[in-house]
């Protein structure tokens, strides 16, 4: 999706598993407030040069989704660099997510598997490498009613816990992320605005270090939707209003 969290997402948003709540589970178009019965999204993005035109396209990514409104097969291509990632999502009768894998390139990068107990809740999350050997977990999952994430914690191999992720959402569309190191410091945080539409209006990611703090703000504006109320053209600018990436999205409905 073309949601500014995607690692986030991918990781987290895509996560429909709670404890003990009764969750109305979320499909993908529903999170990335897409309306109609999708079945494929291209989304392309194209630099913009100093003088505001359009310039080389940069980055394209290819989703399809399943009847339900799920992501079965993310595909990114990065025309700059060459390279290509591809992943494949499968997930269980009830819309909770069952694993993930990643390729890149053709190569298999990691995989992800979602635990659950005998009455449907997550317990974990288990993150594998490309020689399917343990790499990390994340437990102490919490959720809303929605199946969103509202925090977990990822320990290593050996228990230890290295990061703690928190979310916060307006309605069903997240507004905030932050997370902190294992002794509960502060490393990023992200804050996004959004319109009265529920899109994003504008993000500020803040990163922290021992002896410095990283700032990345952008406005986002959206000038073309198609008659299914789904936006396909959008500018992003800097934190100078200066547009900086055009972003375009082709829209496949099943009729």
């Amino acid at each position: 999706m073309n949601l500014l969290l995607k690692f986030l997402c991918g990781i987290c948003l895509l996560v429909s598993c709670t404890r003990k709540l009764q969750i109305k589970y979320l499909t993908d178009l529903e999170q990335a407030n897409i309306r109609g019965n999708v079945i494929k999204l291209v989304t392309e993005t194209y630099n913009v040069d100093s003088l505001g035109q359009i310039g080389k396209l940069e980055l394209v990514t290819i989703e399809i989704f399943d009847k339900l409104g799920n992501t079965i097969t993310d595909t990114t291509k990065d025309l700059i660099e060459g390279d290509k990632i591809v992943e494949f999502l499968i997930f269980n009768k009830n819309g909770s997510l069952s694993s993930s894998t990643t390729f890149e390139n053709g190569k298999k990068q990691s995989k992800m598997i979602l635990k659950y107990d005998s009455s449907g809740n997550c317990i974990a999350m288990e993150v594998y490498d490309s020689n399917d050997k343990p790499e990390n977990y994340y437990h102490d999952i919490q959720q809303n009613k929605f199946g969103l994430l509202l925090g977990m914690n990822c320990y290593d191999i050996n228990g230890k816990l290295t990061v703690s992720y928190k979310n916060g959402y307006d309605s069903i569309y997240q507004i905030s992320a932050t997370a902190k190191d294992s002794i509960g410091i502060l490393t990023s945080e992200v804050k996004i605005h959004l319109t009265g539409k529920k899109y994003p209006e504008s993000m500020l990611e803040v990163a922290y270090f021992k002896d410095s703090t990283a700032k990345k703000y952008l406005l986002y504006k959206y000038e073309s939707w198609d008659t299914a109320g789904n936006w396909i053209q959008q500018t992003i600018f800097n934190d100078n209003k200066k547009p900086i990436k055009m972003v375009k999205r082709i829209f496949s409905y099943q009729h």
